[in-house]
């Protein structure tokens, strides 16, 4: 038994491991190590979606987990529909394109540092070696879920309300709104009531239930903001929006690895905000912040590890938009700057022990912005790079954007 057991993981995780501490090692090779033998791995970035040099190493950590270190599962913070509508294509043996898998990951990624991204997930995909999904309950435009959901789902409401529904439902979508028809707490909370009898239905199909379960999460969120008075100047931050989306991320994580006959090794792709396993030292007197990442560390512990992103300087972008915006120099006292003392290296992998070591330091590991947290509550290990650059643009083939 023993000897099998040394098979399985000489055949896993032995290669990157050796790869990791030989004398040609690199900074991501210790990142793979470290995320080798885990069961989720949970892969932030800034939360403004708008760093290259952490999408090129997110692309290479993804093919490494996979290929490496035998993960079979691939989630990213993007609209749980149309890698729904992927898996139903792929359950009928029906023809999956790059086209597809490019619109569900998003318009938020439409730059050329994830383009390489897409043929891979889709061949896994074709090949039944990942099984991929959404896990956020927004509808990105330009998508299966905005221009071909609605009318696939609505034929399962009774016909006294179908008509109804569809026309308030297909003015959200187009955002047909204007002086006679605006879009107020109220019409939010009529387009609610529609999803929650189609996540109720009885002739709906489990995906479809599904989809239409997270559309009556997401338009409770919008009924809830609009009905919310605006909060007096200097009041204390209001997470409640956050922590409901990010709950409801994790009840999809949780939805998609139930559909498994076993367990999965996870990649789960998002801004290290979510990832976070603790955002205590961000409540500045309204409540703590509740992040996705809390919740997966109560379900998975230890088998959970969240990888963070930083850099000392250069520039980054708002998603793939072509706006970018200028980082300040690291602070001298801060932990990106104890990371690349050495002024020869251009990347240095923290792991989880130096993290500790730190205790309470300064540092951007969330979204840029400085912050003085214990940084091995937050994140298990942070990648720093000398100079990170805003991703290049590419347009999507659906002309989906970001939102």
């Amino acid at each position: 038994m023993r000897s099998v057991l040394f098979l399985l993981l000489l055949a896993g995780c032995a290669t990157p491991s050796r790869r990791a501490e030989g004398p040609g090692a690199t900074e991501v090779d210790r990142v793979v190590r470290d995320l080798c033998d885990k069961r989720v791995a949970l892969l932030g970035e800034d939360s403004h979606h708008g760093s290259a040099r952490t999408l090129d190493v997110k692309v290479e950590l993804t093919r490494r987990l996979v290929e490496e270190c035998q993960y079979d599962a691939f989630f990213i913070e993007a609209g749980v529909y149309d890698f729904l509508r992927i898996q139903e294509r792929l359950d009928a043996g029906q023809p999956i394109t790059e086209d597809m898998v490019s619109d569900a990951v998003g318009g938020m990624w439409a730059n050329e540092e994830v383009a390489p991204l897409i043929p891979l997930l889709t061949r896994w995909l074709r090949e039944g070696a990942v099984v991929a999904g959404g896990i956020d309950d927004q509808v990105n435009r330009g998508t299966y879920a905005q221009r071909e959901m609605a009318p696939e789902l609505l034929p399962a409401l009774a016909d006294s309300r179908r008509a109804e529904c569809g026309e308030e439902i297909e003015r959200y979508l187009s955002w047909r709104y204007d002086d006679a028809h605006r879009f107020t707490a109220a019409s939010a909370a009529r387009i609610q009531g529609c999803w929650a009898e189609l996540a109720a239905g009885a002739s709906t199909s489990r995906s479809h239930g599904w989809m239409a379960r997270n559309l009556e999460r997401f338009f409770a969120r919008q009924v809830a903001v609009m009905s919310r008075p605006p909060p007096p100047e200097g009041s204390p931050t209001d997470w409640s929006t956050f922590n409901d989306r990010d709950q409801s991320m994790f009840a999809n994580l949780q939805w998609h690895l139930s559909r498994s006959p076993g367990p999965r090794k996870a990649i789960v792709w998002l801004a290290t905000v979510h990832a976070a396993k603790d955002l205590k030292h961000m409540d500045d007197g309204g409540g703590p912040p509740v992040p996705f990442g809390s919740h997966v560390r109560a379900r998975f512990g230890e088998q959970a590890f969240v990888l963070g992103f930083s850099a000392l300087q250069g520039m980054y972008s708002l998603a793939s938009t072509p706006r970018t915006y200028d980082l300040e120099p690291a602070r001298a006292d801060s932990l990106e700057a104890w990371a690349l003392s050495s002024p020869s290296a251009d990347s240095r992998y923290v792991d989880a022990h130096q993290l500790r070591e730190n205790g309470t330091r300064v540092a951007r590991a969330v979204n840029y912005r400085w912050m003085m947290a214990p940084w091995a509550t937050v994140i298990d290990g942070l990648l720093v790079f000398r100079e990170e650059a805003p991703p290049r643009p590419r347009a999507l083939p659906s002309s989906a954007r970001a939102e």
